[in-house]
């Protein structure tokens, strides 16, 4: 009799067990590996590329030149940023301070007034922006977008003299789209493409002679993430 009662509560025990273990496969939620959900810090590196366009003419009169020239340079920095995912859906912001030798030049004549050289370089970007994505497990997908700002600098010569030698602060948007992929639990990596518009400024005016400069870009980078 205790021989059969034993082997009784031996075989509750262990259909007990399967069925859990059985439940637990099928209503076990996606694991912390899914989760998009919390703070993450990384780097990242890439490049730029596009045309800035120059104007120049007499102060307070027309433009007499209009240039479109090709820009490219490297770009590489750090981000911070925060997610939420509900369901399937991520949402979260991001902001990030990055190093750039984007740089343009151009050389012209300027009639009456003769031969002109103007240099373009962006010294750094940063950008604060928004992140809307879609989720599967490992995987995100999103578009992003919201203020960008930097710092250019600019020389300009007429004649084979330097007239004009200083930075410019540039505020403006971007906005672009990403994908990016858990390794593990707390590392992701992934690539960013933005395009960025810090505006049309006015880079040197001595009250004879003005010169514009239009500062839009495109860029691409390649980024890591650790995640807490």
């Amino acid at each position: 009799m205790k021989r059969s009662i034993l082997l009784a509560a031996a075989a509750v025990v262990a259909i007990s067990s399967h069925a859990f273990a059985a439940d637990a496969v099928v209503e076990t939620p996606v694991g912390d590996a899914a989760t998009w959900t919390g703070l993450y810090f990384g780097g990242f590196a890439g490049g730029s590329f596009g045309d800035t366009d120059f104007e120049a003419g007499p102060s307070g009169g027309p433009t007499l030149l209009g240039l479109s020239v090709s820009a490219s340079g490297f770009t590489g920095g750090g981000q911070i940023g925060y997610d939420w995912q509900v369901d399937n859906f991520v949402f979260g912001a991001v902001a990030d301070i990055a190093f750039s030798d984007y740089k343009a030049k151009v050389s012209a004549e300027i009639i009456p007034f003769g031969s002109g050289e103007a240099e373009s370089k962006l010294q750094y970007l940063g950008t604060v922006r928004g992140r809307l994505g879609y989720a599967w497990d490992r995987a995100l997908i999103y578009g992003h977008g919201g203020l960008a700002y930097g710092k250019s600098e600019q020389t300009i010569s007429f004649n084979g003299n330097e007239i004009y030698s200083g930075s410019k602060t540039r505020t403006g948007w971007t906005v672009g789209a990403g994908i990016e992929y858990k390794l593990t639990d707390h590392v992701s990596f992934g690539t960013e493409y933005a395009y960025v518009d810090l505006g049309n400024k006015s880079i040197y005016d001595d009250g004879d002679t003005f010169v514009n400069e239009d500062l839009k870009f495109h860029t691409i980078k390649a980024l890591v993430n650790y995640r807490f």
